[in-house]
C-alpha cells in the first residue's frame, strides 16, 4: 500500500486481480479454519462446544454491530471521492460514529449478560461459556470497526488490505496464539483459550486503522457528497440484513447447544468448519467484484455488469464446486482428521454441501443485489431464509439431531440464494447463470465425482483423490481457459502456448 496523494482518487484495483487476491485469501482462511477446528477438536467435544458456541456469539455481536457500514462504503466511497477535492473522512466518521455507540453497547451486554446467556444455551458447561464470552466481549468494538474499515479500503480500491488483515493476519495469529496456549497447558482454561482468539482481532483493527491512512481515507476536501441522511437511507436495511446473515451462518451452532447439549455443538461446530471455509470463499470473490459491479451500475453500463457477474460467477463454481463435492463425497475421512469421535455424525457434511453447491451456483449474487441499491430487498431475503432455518431448526433438531440442523440450514441456503437470484432478475435483468458457470459446473463434475467414488475411504484415500482432481482441474481449466473467463487471469504468454490458441 502507498499514499495517496491529496486531491488524487486511489488508482482502481481490477477485477480479475481482486479476484484472485480473494481466491488467496479464501485459500488462506480455509486452511486457519481447519486448524482452528483441529486444534481445538483435539482436547475433546466439551472445550470444543464451549469455544464454537462463544465465538458463534461473538462473531454474530461483531458483525451484527457494523451495521452494514462495509457495505455502505463500498456503495457511497465512490461518489465522496468525485470532485477535485474528494473528502473521504467524512463519509467514514458518519459511519463510525454509530458503529461505535452501538458495539460499545452490544460489548457491555453480552460482558454483563454472560452468565444468563450461558444459562439459556448450555448446562454443565455454562460457566465456562460465560467466562468466555466475558473475555471475547472485549473484542466486538474492534471486531465491528475492522469490518467498517476494511469494507473502506474496498471502496478506495483496493482487496490487499482485506485479504492481508482479515484473511491473513488475524486468522494466522490466532492459529498461533492457540497452538501456544494447547502446548503449554495440559489443560487450558476457557478465558486462556478466549485471550488468544481475541487479541489477533484488536491487533487486526489497528492495522485496518493504518491501511485506511496510507490509502488516503482520512483525506478532507470539499464538504461531503454523501450526507448522513443517504448514507443511512441505504445502509439501515443492510444493517439487519448483515445481523440476521451472520446469524443464519452462526446460530445453529447455538441452537444445537441449546437442542442437543454443547459436546455435540462441538461436534457440529469443528464439521461446519469445512462448510464455513468455503462459504467465506464465495463472500470474498463477492467482496473483490462488488466494487466494479457497483461503478458498472453506476454508469448503467449493463453489458460490464453482466460479464462481471457471470465471470466471477463461472469462477466460484470451478473453486467451490470441487471442494464441496470432495466434502459431500468423503465426509468421513475429513471428520476423522478432526476427531475419530466425529466420524459418526460426519454424514452432516454432505447435506451442508450439497446447500453450498446451490450458493456457489448463485455466485454472488446478495452483493450484486446491494450493488443494485437494492439493500431493502436482500434484507427481505435474509430475513426469510433465518425464518426457515429457525422454524425448520425447531422442528428438525429434537427429533434428527445434527443432520436436522443440517438439512435446516441447507434449505434456509438455497432459499436465500433463490430469493436473491429473482429480485437481481427482475430489478436489472442481470442473470449469474451463463456459459462460465456451467463449462465450470460440468468440468467439476467429471472431475470429482468418479474419482471420489473410486478412491479408498480413508485419508490416503482423501489425499489421493485431491491430487488428483487438482490435476485434472488444472488441465481442464486451461484447455477450457476462454469458456471459463480465465483468460483475464491467466498471463498472455501462458494462454499463447496452450491448444487451440
Amino acid at each position: 500500500m502507498t499514499n495517496t496523494a491529496a486531491g488524487t482518487p486511489p488508482a482502481q484495483q481490477g477485477s480479475a486481480a481482486a479476484s484472485g487476491l480473494a481466491v488467496i485469501g479464501a485459500i488462506v482462511t480455509t486452511a486457519a479454519n481447519f486448524l482452528v477446528a483441529w486444534l481445538v477438536s483435539r482436547t475433546g467435544s466439551e472445550l470444543a462446544g464451549v469455544f464454537f458456541v462463544a465465538t458463534a456469539v461473538i462473531t454474530i455481536a461483531g458483525n451484527g454491530s457494523c451495521l452494514g457500514t462495509m457495505t455502505g462504503m463500498v456503495y457511497f466511497l465512490p461518489t465522496a471521492l468525485a470532485g477535485d477535492a474528494p473528502n473521504p473522512r467524512s463519509l467514514l466518521f458518519i459511519a463510525i460514529k454509530p458503529v461505535i455507540a452501538v458495539a460499545t453497547a452490544v460489548s457491555g451486554l453480552v460482558f454483563f449478560g454472560a452468565s444468563s446467556l450461558a444459562g439459556l444455551i448450555a448446562g454443565d458447561e455454562a460457566d465456562d461459556i460465560a467466562m468466555m464470552l466475558k473475555v471475547l466481549a472485549l473484542a466486538i468494538l474492534p471486531w465491528a470497526l475492522t469490518v467498517t474499515l476494511l469494507g473502506a479500503t474496498r471502496g478506495l480500491g483496493t482487496m490487499t488490505p482485506t485479504v492481508a488483515i482479515g484473511q491473513v493476519l488475524r486468522p494466522g495469529l490466532q492459529i498461533a496464539l492457540l497452538g501456544l496456549v494447547f502446548m503449554t497447558a495440559d489443560e487450558p482454561t476457557p478465558s486462556a483459550v478466549a485471550a488468544a482468539w481475541g487479541l489477533p482481532v484488536l491487533l487486526g483493527f489497528l492495522a485496518a486503522v493504518i491501511a485506511v491512512a496510507r490509502l488516503g481515507g482520512l483525506r478532507s476536501g470539499a464538504a461531503s457528497l454523501v450526507s448522513s441522511h443517504d448514507f443511512w437511507s441505504y445502509t439501515r436495511p443492510r444493517a439487519v440484513s448483515t445481523a440476521l446473515q451472520i446469524a443464519l451462518e452462526r446460530l445453529d451452532v447455538i441452537l444445537v447447544s441449546a437442542f442437543v447439549g454443547v459436546p455435540a455443538a462441538g461436534v457440529y461446530g469443528a464439521l461446519t468448519r469445512y462448510i464455513s471455509a468455503g462459504n467465506f470463499l464465495i463472500f470474498s470473490v463477492g467482496q473483490a467484484v462488488s466494487a466494479h459491479l457497483r461503478r458498472a451500475v453506476a454508469e448503467t453500463d449493463w453489458t460490464s455488469a453482466r460479464r462481471l457477474l457471470q465471470r466471477a460467477t463461472g469462477w466460484l463454481v470451478l473453486i467451490a464446486w470441487p471442494y464441496f463435492l470432495l466434502v459431500g463425497l468423503k465426509p468421513a475421512p475429513l471428520a476423522d482428521l478432526l476427531n475419530p469421535e466425529y466420524v459418526d455424525d460426519a454424514r452432516i457434511l454432505s447435506v451442508l454441501a450439497l446447500g453450498m453447491l446451490v450458493s456457489a451456483a448463485a455466485g454472488p449474487i446478495d452483493l450484486t443485489l446491494l450493488m443494485l441499491g437494492r439493500s431493502t430487498a436482500s434484507l427481505v431475503g435474509v430475513a426469510v431464509a433465518i425464518v426457515t432455518d429457525l422454524v425448520l431448526l425447531v422442528l428438525l433438531t429434537p427429533s434428527f439431531g445434527l443432520m436436522g440442523a443440517a438439512m435446516a440450514w441447507a434449505a434456509s441456503v438455497a432459499i436465500q440464494n433463490g430469493l436473491a437470484s429473482w429480485f437481481v432478475f427482475s430489478q436489472s435483468g442481470l442473470r449469474a447463470q451463463a456459459r462460465p458457470a456451467l463449462v465450470a459446473a460440468a468440468l467439476a463434475l467429471v472431475a470429482v465425482v468418479p474419482i471420489a467414488l473410486l478412491t479408498p475411504n480413508s485419508l490416503i484415500g482423501l489425499l489421493a483423490a485431491a491430487a488428483i482432481i487438482a490435476v485434472v482441474l488444472i488441465g481442464g481449466a486451461l484447455r477450457l481457459n476462454r469458456a471459463l473467463g480465465l483468460d483475464e487471469l491467466l498471463p498472455a504468454r501462458l494462454l499463447s502456448r496452450l491448444p487451440g490458441s
